[in-house]
């Protein structure tokens, strides 16, 4: 059972480990937890109580690390988008030049890096209905939009039309996500990645 207190001051290393690593570790553990209870019990369901006891740890290290339960879920949905950045970078580092080769790169890893883990797919789905991570999942629209600027229209990165073009591109398709995901993605991956990449290619067409 989680219990709460203080967390005491740990300075010293404890079998080779020093304190900040082992804080770091703690907290690694809670978001992981966090992603499972998020995938089995759905976002409203999620607890400080439910995380504590799947990571194994005192709800005092929780607060370690967290402010509270909206915090921690605005941490995993944060490190969901790092993922997605992650495997937008691998899948661009051998591609070839062409704007379709790219776009058709970029919508697959998207695609796939929600799609292929059910806890993160439904994150996907319920973060709307979580004012925090509705704002943090706004604030990500621009952070995505300037990247995607900066990889298809290099040298456009400071036009205000093609970054508002690319905002609209990364709403839209994080809510066709959300939208296909509830639905239970019928119909196939691919099909969905077609559809995202037309649109993509034609918005960089427009600026390109």
């Amino acid at each position: 059972m989680c219990q709460d207190g203080p967390v005491p001051e740990a300075v010293r290393p404890y079998r080779g480990v020093s304190a900040e690593d082992r804080r770091r570790q703690r907290r690694s553990q809670l978001l992981e937890a966090g992603l499972d209870v998020v995938g089995e019990a759905g976002v409203a369901e999620t607890t400080v109580d439910l995380v504590c006891r799947r990571a194994g740890l005192s709800k005092r290290y929780f607060y370690e690390s967290f402010a509270d339960r909206e915090a921690l879920l605005t941490a995993v949905l944060t490190g969901v988008f790092e993922d997605i950045r992650a495997a937008l970078e691998t899948a661009l580092a051998d591609a070839p030049s062409s704007a379709e080769e790219r776009m058709t790169r970029l919508v697959t890893a998207t695609v796939e890096a929600i799609a292929t883990d059910p806890r993160v797919s439904r994150l996907w789905v319920e973060a709307n209905h979580q004012p925090v991570l509705e704002q943090r999942r706004s604030e990500a629209y621009a952070e995505f939009a300037d990247l995607l600027v900066s990889i298809l229209l290099p040298g456009r990165e400071d036009d205000p039309d093609a970054r508002t073009a690319f905002v609209l591109v990364v709403a839209g398709t994080t809510e066709v996500l959300r939208r296909w995901l509830a639905a239970g993605s019928p119909g196939t991956t691919a099909g969905i990645v077609d559809v995202l990449r037309r649109v993509g290619l034609a918005v960089t067409g427009e600026f390109g």
